[in-house]
């Protein structure tokens, strides 16, 4: 049924409650006229006559020029709270009393004007004449509002709208039972008329209510369907004849037919069975053929594909590789082979071959696309290239590790013989023995810290750990709690925004902002004023950042101090193994705390960088996938 179907039931109800409405309202229009008219006459009187009563009551003080009893004789007019202002003029024209007193003069006429009263605006004002035996001694203006006649009309509009909707009421319960009397046959000659195309059965006849133009409709409608019944059985009749012939000519051709058909699923058979893509296009380049490899590639029907243009299949191909590929073989008529083609339509990688199918005048009338999926192998050729960065990427820390490691073991090792060497020259010196061996101690312990520092990097680089869900909030609050002791010596303020929850390595991570903090702290000449901060990263502004080259969700870290900070072209040389940008003794340490964070950091698919000026302070940028991935993020 469509949506704008509506029933004649309905249409004869809007019908009688319209013209209902309409003629209530048209009544009410011109008895609203009327009686505006007619009030507005009789105000118009009544002002008249009462304006005449108080002319007469003013006559004596105008008489006797006592305008203190003139105006008491105005302020009568209290009684009448549509008076708005009135006034006393005596036979000159000068204004002899007004009414109310406070009423500003200059709100008054200046003269008397001519007898009579009229509507100006919202107000009804005129001037009667004061005359004592046919003398004149003065003349009363006043004005009055329009609110009477306002209230009144706000009432009629009340009545009117009460008396529309019960009259439409009474109109619509009428209607209802009167509209049936037509309704009815008309439904039912619908309904009969429905049956019979639903059903095709023309035996039906439609029921006959009464003779009047109805009942002529449904005997000619009954008339029509014996039309149409003889009809029928004269073309069943003709059809029993034709159909011996159409059974013969049915058998030839669905043996042509099986044959044509065993010869295309054998076709289609070799061509399902191939583990490539393939697909055939015409010149206007619509499908010819896609194979069910292809389909299933594609997620798609082969209704949905077969005959339509392959930018009405996939719009997103218009500025490939592919469609200008597929529209010069057709131009040049020459095959053309794409070793690697990145699909825009799927996450696979092709080798598309496209081969120019020729009829008999060499002409291309058919183009045949094989694509060759090469996407395990593209991917084990990426991975084997990543491999191999990270193979040398290591080869070039192992080396620059090993050739500092050497040289700052050897150091404490060297001032361990000297001092030993000086001690067995001294051992008479009871004060010398003393310092030499606080010397010897404290270069096997500055030893030892560095043994310790180059085990945690070695298994840092060799053991990723096992990741799960941290909570970063967790992880600073432990941190400022370990390190409570040198936060209140060094009258440290660490500000923590909300951090996020990330997929990491909970000790790992918990190492890495105890390194961050504590350096922050160890280098500051003054109160350590600390900062971790967080916001959300998507894949696009991490590239274009930082070149990423991975998909997925990132956080930025950051985390600043108010510390001594650096020449910016050390940026990159503090995060290498036993790099220091100051002297021990003033600062001491291994100077392999960043270096582990930054292996930390390469841990967990991340970057750090650092931007810093010297007595300004420092801030670490810190970016991390939130979401566990198998790629390593590389730098382009």
């Amino acid at each position: 049924m469509k949506e704008n179907y509506s029933s004649i039931q309905k249409k004869l109800m809007r019908l009688v409650l319209i013209t209902s409405g309409v003629v209530l309202l048209l009544t009410c229009i011109g008895f609203f006229a009327y009686e505006f008219f007619t009030y507005r006459e009789a105000s118009r009187e009544r002002l008249t006559t009462l304006s005449e009563i108080v002319a007469a009551n003013s006559t004596a003080p105008l008489a006797f020029d006592d305008a203190k009893v003139a105006a008491q004789t105005l302020e009568a007019l209290k009684a009448e709270k549509h008076i708005v202002a009135a006034s006393l003029y005596d036979k000159k024209g000068n204004l002899f009393a007004r009414y109310p007193a406070t009423f500003p003069k200059y709100n008054l006429p200046i003269r008397p004007g001519e007898p009579g009263f009229k509507y100006s605006g919202d107000f009804l004002q005129g001037f009667v004449a004061v005359k004592e035996d046919g003398k004149v001694l003065g003349a009363l203006y006043i004005r009055s509002d329009m609110d009477a006649i306002y209230t009144r009309f706000q009432r009629y509009g009340l009545i009117a709208l009460l008396v529309i909707a019960l009259s439409i009421f009474v109109a619509y319960l009428l209607s209802r039972q009167l509209q049936k009397k037509i309704a009815k046959p008309i439904l039912a000659l619908a309904s009969t008329a429905r049956d019979i195309s639903e059903k095709h059965d023309y035996t039906v006849r439609a029921q006959k209510f009464d003779n009047d133009e109805l009942g002529l409709l449904t005997d000619a409608f009954n008339q029509m369907l014996t039309e149409i019944e003889r009809q029928n059985e004269e073309i069943t009749f003709l059809n029993q004849g034709l159909e011996l012939k159409v059974n013969e000519r049915t058998n030839e051709l669905e043996q042509a037919n099986i044959e044509l058909k065993l010869k295309s699923e054998f076709e289609e058979t070799i061509i399902d069975s191939s583990v490539d893509i393939i697909a055939v296009f015409d010149k206007e380049l619509r499908y010819v053929t896609l194979n069910k490899y292809g389909r299933e590639v594609y997620g798609l029907e082969e209704k949905n594909v077969i005959g339509k243009n392959i930018l009405e299949v996939f719009p997103q191909l218009k500025t490939s590789v592919m469609y200008r590929h597929l529209q010069n073989t057709f131009e040049k008529g020459e095959m053309l082979l794409d070793d690697h083609y990145n699909s825009n339509i799927s996450d696979r990688v092709l080798q598309n071959y496209f081969i120019p199918l020729l009829d008999k005048d060499h002409n291309v009338y058919r183009v045949l696309v094989i694509g060759h999926d090469i996407t395990e192998i593209s991917k084990a050729h990426e991975k084997l290239m990543l491999v191999n960065k990270e193979l040398e990427k290591s080869n070039l820390d192992l080396e620059q590790f090993a050739f500092v490691a050497s040289h700052d073991l050897q150091e404490p090792l060297r001032k361990i013989q000297t001092f030993s060497q000086l001690l067995e020259k001294n051992l008479n010196d009871k004060e010398a023995i003393r310092n030499y061996l606080s010397k010897i101690i404290s270069s096997a312990v500055r030893m030892t810290d560095l043994i310790k520092a180059v085990l945690n990097y070695s298994r840092l680089s060799n053991e990723k750990g096992e990741f799960e869900e941290v909570d970063l909030n967790e992880v600073v609050e432990n941190i400022r709690s370990d390190l409570e002791l040198t936060i209140v010596e060094r009258e440290a303020n660490i500000k923590v925004d909300k951090l996020p929850v990330l997929h990491g390595n909970r000790l790992q991570l918990s190492q890495l902002f105890m390194n961050l903090i504590s350096n922050s702290i160890k280098f500051s000449s003054r109160n350590p004023q600390i900062s971790i901060s967080s916001r959300p990263m998507d894949d696009a502004e991490a590239k274009a950042l930082n070149g990423f080259d991975v998909n997925g969700k990132y956080v930025q870290l950051t985390v600043k101090d108010n510390g001594i900070g650096f020449e910016q072209q050390y940026a990159e040389k503090i995060f290498t193994v036993f790099q220091r940008l100051h002297g021990k003794q003033e600062y001491p340490g291994t100077g392999i705390g960043l270096a582990l964070c930054k292996k930390i950091i390469d841990n967990h698919h991340g970057y750090i960088s650092v931007t810093s000026e010297p007595g300004e302070g420092t801030a670490f940028t810190i970016i991390l996938p939130t979401k566990p991935s198998d790629v390593a993020i590389t730098l382009s």
